[in-house]
């Protein structure tokens, strides 16, 4: 059976990437430092979960720290995501994924705030999910369960698409029929098949082709 829903990552994948990472946990180390805090002491990779860890161990002072490095960290992600462009053919790769009938989902771990920024000259999906609107963002496979959902769309006949390691292993989670690693992100092609990628593609762009070469040999 051909594939009939997409869901595809945002920064990386369907646009540029203009985060900047290492201003976020500066901004996070300042403030948990006036909470008495030191953040450099976690190992974390993820800016969200480094505040989760932190707040944790603030207890009853955890909700403010919360509060204020959340918006630090938007305050950034929506100053830096007015530099973002759509890769390109993307716009063009949603709209023929959308014409050939597979419904598109778009799931960041970023806000929704910046992620309309990034997004506002891109008609041309059926879905946004940032993590404002989950519980639990990528790895986590919560996204692309409540895509599943929102788009009546089986696992079977999915597929998930990025560039970071984080959207192969939601989407293997998820139990999607094809994980498709794109080159257009920071994470090398063997750190993509070993996070569970099924194939590599070099960006967005060639994702309607190959769904439509590959439709009756996809595993």
């Amino acid at each position: 059976m051909p594939i009939n829903a997409a869901i595809l990552d945002v920064d990386g994948t369907v646009a540029t990437c203009p985060y900047d990472f290492d201003a976020m946990r500066a901004a996070i180390a300042d403030i948990a430092a006036r909470h008495g805090l030191d953040a450099k002491m976690l190992e974390i990779r993820g800016v969200i979960e480094h505040i989760d860890a932190l707040a944790a161990r603030l207890g009853d002072d955890g909700p403010a720290f919360r509060e204020e490095a959340t918006r630090a960290v938007v305050n950034l992600e929506v100053t830096a995501a007015r530099g973002a462009e759509l890769l390109p053919g993307a716009a063009a790769a949603l709209q023929t994924l959308r014409q050939r009938g597979v419904s598109v989902a778009l799931i960041t771990r970023n806000c929704r705030a910046a992620t309309d920024i990034v997004l506002r000259k891109l008609p041309h999906y059926d879905l946004l999910l940032t993590r404002d609107d989950v519980p639990r963002a990528k790895p986590d496979p919560d996204h692309v369960h409540r895509s599943l959902a929102a788009l009546g769309a089986a696992p079977d006949r999915t597929a998930v698409v990025g560039d970071h390691t984080y959207d192969m292993q939601a989407g293997r989670a998820a139990g999607v029929r094809i994980c498709l690693g794109v080159r257009t992100g920071s994470s090398p092609d063997l750190a993509l098949l070993d996070a569970g990628a099924h194939a590599i593609i070099d960006s967005i762009a060639d994702l309607p082709d190959w769904l439509q070469n590959h439709r009756d040999s996809i595993p």
